[in-house]
């Protein structure tokens, strides 16, 4: 999905969005499944209470693979404003896909943000540190109630071509 695109001086500049955090999936599940059985209480973790992280008090550990009870995803709130490609990264025409793990609260706030992989470019990984700490988020749902959720990747495609 391309989040961004605009023409400068003959050259166009793309910045595509993907990853979990940014696909358009709302709800898990079809049409005419019984609702989920609630959330099994063995994934609800704890913060560890010196920790020094934003991380939440109470949050499920995020995994790719199916969890019991979740009808909702994370996903960017579609009001959100996209990044705009940072114009040294332009110059330079620098690309890459930034990867952050992330948790995001019952509230829909990005917290404990980390760089799990970077593309390459600290300009890029930071624009996409500093979008993804101002961006809105429609937090996870279990049995269709807001929770949090961390281990959450995202990742963010900067994409330099020649227009």
């Amino acid at each position: 999905m391309t989040a961004a695109g605009r023409k400068r001086a003959g050259q166009l500049v793309l910045v595509l969005a993907a990853g979990l955090g940014l696909s358009a999936c709302g709800s898990i599940g079809g049409g005419g499944e019984p609702p989920p059985g609630p959330v099994d209480a063995s994934l609800i973790e704890r913060s560890a209470p010196s920790s020094s992280s934003e991380r939440p008090e109470f949050f499920v550990q995020w995994s790719r693979s199916a969890l019991a009870g979740l009808t909702q995803r994370p996903t960017i709130d579609k009001t959100s404003k996209m990044p705009e490609y940072p114009r040294a990264a332009e110059r330079s025409r620098a690309s890459g896909t930034t990867t952050l793990e992330t948790c995001v609260t019952a509230d829909g706030r990005l917290v404990d943000v980390r760089i799990k992989q970077s593309s390459g470019s600290e300009i890029l990984d930071d624009a996409t540190i500093e979008w993804a700490k101002s961006a809105r988020y429609l937090p996870a749902k279990f049995n269709n109630e807001p929770f949090a959720v961390c281990g959450y990747t995202l990742d963010w495609v900067w994409q330099f071509e020649e227009g």
